[in-house]
């Protein structure tokens, strides 16, 4: 199951990724108006914005994979709430009075690479999205949105990422959470 989640999940990046570039192609045939900052403070041709998507795709892909084949959590307190599992999730502890500092085991690095592979995916699918939609408004000349970047451009599309980041945040751990307590509905079944 998660194999195959996994393929579908890099499929789609790469096909929206494909996308993008081919907008940007239409619009920007020489990559002056290109907004990706690695691409225009490099001054990259289009070999090297290849090469760029290539290496930032396999990345993700790569980090993705600690996601989709993490390792199930075992021996978990059963009386979690919400904010204790995401403490749980990264200290393999209950939390104390005092803050405790991430504790760098194999455990808790597949854990933090299983987020962070989820957070990379939903960002690489939402700034494709965001980026395709730029593209598409660009080529078709919509004038409201075209004066509304040149205003707030750079403040728009960080504020977005920022929003997104937070949302993929609570995403992940509700998703971890919800399946935390359906395992102790399952142990509880079975008792």
């Amino acid at each position: 199951m998660n194999n195959k989640q996994y393929i579908t999940a890099i499929t789609y990046i790469i096909l929206l990724r494909i996308v993008d570039l081919g907008l940007t192609f239409i619009y920007s045939p020489n990559l002056r108006y290109e907004w990706n900052p690695i691409i225009s403070v490099f001054d990259y041709s289009w070999i090297g914005m290849l090469i760029t998507q290539v290496l930032i795709v396999s990345l993700i892909i790569a980090v993705m994979s600690f996601y989709f084949f993490k390792k199930p959590l075992f021996g978990l307190p059963n009386d979690l709430s919400f904010n204790e599992y995401i403490y749980y999730y990264f200290h393999n502890e209950k939390k104390t009075k005092k803050r405790k500092y991430l504790k760098p085991t194999r455990q808790t690095l597949d854990r933090v690479l299983a987020y962070n592979g989820f957070i990379l995916m939903t960002l690489a699918i939402s700034i494709s999205y965001l980026a395709i939609i730029n593209n598409l408004m660009v080529i078709n000349k919509v004038k409201s949105y075209s004066n509304f970047i040149g205003q707030y451009g750079n403040s728009f599309y960080l504020s977005i990422l920022i929003i997104v980041a937070i949302l993929s945040f609570i995403l992940f751990f509700t998703i971890e959470y919800t399946s935390y307590r359906k395992n102790l509905v399952k142990v509880y079944i079975n008792d």
